[in-house]
């Protein structure tokens, strides 16, 4: 039996002092050395990840929250709205459940919190809707446990917890009493099991039976339509979807119900593009340089992301890519032939680049998963870029190339190279990238 979500003071403040040798209630030994998912153990069964829940510093660089910003503007421009979701950890969410050896790793809750309401503060102040949903899985309120205690994924509680709050930012927006709104409603299936990659690593270290990745199944269905809506991504005309969802497993997760949830609270349709497996960029990159996206922008774009996947860690080209496939800048044709089976080469001479520009390789097609970039200078000096999509990553062919890490001011060739054949609607397309954002 899982106590009460009591926060205590003196829980929350880990007193920086030698931990207190712990005895584990289900006979685990050595989890901190689980491969795989290094973990300690807290109170009731709740099991924290040593290298995500115990890490304090989270990134969220100036750079960074400029780029967003900026993507924010070029999606506004296109009639979306940007709402980024940043995902707690569970130490985060659940500090009255951590044990004394966390204080060992120096994890400061106070601190930790701290971090979180720093990164949606400073999103907030680049102009991007940026929810905080910890204050929320943390208040008085929620008294059922947001996160499962032998996996870090959150509950069909926790999601629910988080889709409320952003209901309420979307209903605070201009124009939202317009839209095809709907009613729906939630009920409760049965027990359902999942399984969980943590928990099988961690029982391997235990003698008893840990804690079972299960819950009760949701469903939500619409129950009434007040205006007719949207129901379907390719809809034609000029209708446009209410909600896409982007994120990664929290989203994708059927038995935490989130894209549920998020129509209940809002009142639109919602339709989920997110990606297990996917990480940071795998969902958010497969949507925006998709076609569904360029022919129908929703209302609201919803882009889950834990807080400790870095938006920085492949650098600036992800996001850049991303500006650029939101914006409609794409307006200058490169003059492209093929010359080879896969590639498209095109003349810059009398093109004028800078490093802000993106070069837009589009195949006309779906289904290729790399492109490799090509520039040369007329002295001889070659650079090359390959952009690659995952199989977890929808294949649109469409690769937005930007040349800041790249650039020579003297290029005179592009050549494109797909992994599969180029037609007569394989195009090069030059792409002035968006500006910065709106401050």
């Amino acid at each position: 039996m899982i106590a009460s979500r009591l926060v205590l003071p003196a829980v929350l403040g880990l007193m920086a002092c030698p931990a207190l040798a712990q005895t584990s209630a289900f006979g685990c030994s050595q989890t901190e050395t689980a491969v795989g998912v290094p973990s300690i153990e807290g109170r009731d069964g709740v099991f924290y990840r040593v290298l995500a829940d115990l890490r304090l510093r989270h990134p969220m660089e100036d750079a960074v929250t400029e780029q967003m910003g900026a993507l924010s503007l070029a999606l506004a421009g296109r009639g979306t709205t940007l709402i980024y979701v940043t995902v707690p950890t569970k130490s985060q969410a659940m500090p009255e459940f951590l044990p004394p050896l966390a204080a060992d790793y120096a994890y400061d809750s106070t601190t930790a919190q701290l971090v979180y309401d720093d990164i949606v503060g400073r999103l907030a102040a680049r102009g991007v809707l940026a929810p905080n949903i910890l204050a929320a899985l943390t208040s008085e309120g929620a008294d059922a446990l947001p996160f499962f205690q032998t996996d870090f994924h959150w509950t069909s509680d926790g999601a629910r917890l988080a889709a409320k709050v952003i209901g309420e930012v979307m209903k605070a927006q201009p124009g939202y009493d317009q839209l095809g709104l709907s009613t729906y409603h939630t009920v409760a299936l049965e027990p359902t099991p999942a399984f969980s990659t943590m928990r099988r690593s961690l029982q391997a270290f235990c003698v008893d039976q840990l804690p079972r990745v299960e819950a009760m199944a949701h469903l939500t269905e619409e129950t009434a339509t007040s205006v007719e809506g949207v129901s379907d991504i390719f809809a034609s005309g000029t209708d446009q979807t209410g909600i896409v969802l982007v994120g990664t497993s929290f989203s994708d997760s059927p038995l935490a119900n989130f894209a549920g949830y998020l129509s209940e609270f809002s009142g639109l349709d919602v339709v989920n593009y997110a990606v297990t497996g996917g990480n940071q960029y795998g969902a958010m990159t497969s949507y925006l340089t998709s076609r569904d996206f360029a022919d129908n922008p929703p209302r609201f774009l919803v882009w889950e992301n834990p807080i400790y996947s870095n938006l920085a860690q492949y650098g600036p080209d992800p996001l850049d890519e991303l500006i650029a496939a939101a914006g409609d800048t794409c307006g200058t044709n490169l003059p492209a032939t093929r010359t080879g089976s896969n590639t498209l080469s095109a003349d810059l001479r009398g093109v004028t680049l800078t490093p802000g520009d993106v070069i837009l390789a589009d195949l006309g097609t779906d289904g290729p998963r790399e492109v490799l970039f090509t520039l040369t200078t007329a002295a001889g000096v070659t650079r090359s870029a390959l952009m690659q999509r995952s199989d977890r990553m929808l294949a649109s062919g469409r690769f937005f190339k930007p040349l800041a890490s790249i650039y020579h001011p003297d290029f005179v060739t592009l050549t494109a190279t797909f992994d599969r054949p180029v037609s007569e609607v394989s195009t090069l397309t030059l792409c002035p990238l968006a500006k910065k954002d709106a401050t």
